[in-house]
């Protein structure tokens, strides 16, 4: 088959399918190409760069000091401190880049938690405008890391869909746009790497891993499929690697910012725990390799009236087998309030069935305050 050269010279992905039985006389395989720049073209005004201005106070110093909302020990993971540091004296000024996109009504914006924690103004890049829009955060969830911002209808923007990272399979074409150093909407693309990472986050610690370039001020911004679906939210990377970056899956972006903006009546499920991964604990198990070891309990939550006991090690739930935390919170977060679930736990060497009925994550209490607790 001969293709033109102009054809040649599109920035495309070839995706494989087979036609016809494997194995049949007539097997062949047929090349779908995908022009991706069409599918930028069109995505593109739904992507924004934001800019940041906060002044934090440093006790030590008294005096303040260049922040881009997100602690130091974090620059290794989180990549959001682009950083303008201001001029002398005892205030100075601090700004930090970062990404996100439009999801309703070219008013609403998602972008990550730390892009905009603590900032004192926030300025909003639309593709094709030429001067920022100021925005407001409508909501944040430091757990998940997302944050949703409201600006005035942007008529030249485009609300993006949020498609199914879980659909997407290992190995497909993915590709981003940000704000990297301050260079607004670039494009670069990858595939999915793989999904479910832990990367040493928190209790919602559920990350795709992929190979798109992304650098400090990619942060919050879309990860797309081949169809210009949002299928992840760009959040962290890894100071000492080349080609590895996490992104929030969609499903957990799209119910978070659901919640946020008050389209979900629904509350965030909690057992009341925190807990150790087996293996990574001293506590031995007998004929048992796998499962989570409950480290401790909050007073009168769900798993501590169920009478769930600091020891126990958590085997199952709902009959699927748990391995690491994360397995438990991807049934919660399927689950409402109210709902009961069953654990599969080992006791002292007995095995037991325990009965918990999920309540709601408390709000601005000391609970959300705790390391580790879910």
């Amino acid at each position: 088959m001969q293709m033109r050269a102009r054809e040649l010279t599109l920035f495309t992905f070839r995706l494989f399918a087979t036609v016809g039985a494997l194995g049949g006389p007539h097997c062949a395989f047929a090349v779908q190409t995908v022009d991706i720049a069409s599918t930028v073209q069109r995505v593109m005004a739904g992507v924004v760069n934001i800019r940041t201005r906060d002044i934090v106070r440093d006790p030590d110093k008294n005096e303040a000091v260049a922040s881009a909302g997100s602690p130091a020990a974090r620059t290794d993971r989180f990549f959001d401190l682009f950083l303008f540091p201001g001029v002398g004296g005892a205030v100075r000024d601090a700004r930090s880049q970062g990404s996100g996109f439009f999801i309703r009504g070219k008013e609403y914006i998602v972008t990550n938690h730390h892009v905009v924690k603590d900032a004192q103004s926030i300025d909003v890049v639309v593709h094709g405008r030429r001067y920022p829009v100021k925005a407001r955060v409508v909501g944040s969830d430091a757990r998940t890391d997302i944050a949703v911002l409201k600006v005035e209808r942007v008529d030249e923007a485009t609300n993006l869909a949020f498609g199914s990272s879980e659909r997407t399979r290992i190995g497909e074409g993915v590709f981003t746009i940000g704000n990297p150093f301050g260079y607004g909407h670039t494009v670069t693309s990858g595939i999915l790497s793989a999904r479910n990472r832990t990367i040493g986050q928190g209790p919602f610690d559920d990350f795709i891993q992929t190979d798109a370039a992304v650098n400090p001020g990619n942060s919050g911004g879309p990860l797309f499929n081949a169809r210009g679906e949002v299928i992840g939210i760009n959040t962290a990377l890894l100071s000492d690697a080349r080609g590895i970056s996490f992104a929030i899956p969609s499903e957990t972006a799209r119910k978070v910012t659901d919640l946020i903006m008050g389209l979900r009546k629904a509350r965030r499920t909690w057992l009341g725990i925190v807990s150790l991964d087996l293996k990574d604990d001293d506590l031995a198990v007998r004929d048992e390799s796998f499962g989570v070891v409950v480290q401790n309990l909050a007073k009168g939550s769900p798993a501590h009236t169920a009478g769930l006991e600091a020891g126990d090690v958590i085997l199952a739930v709902n009959e699927k087998s748990v391995r690491h935390a994360n397995d438990i919170l991807r049934v919660m977060d399927a689950l409402p309030v109210g709902r009961k679930v069953e654990l599969k736990v080992f006791r002292k060497g007995t095995p037991l069935r325990v009965q918990v009925t999920l309540g709601a994550l408390p709000a601005n209490s000391e609970v959300e305050r705790v390391e580790g607790l879910y």
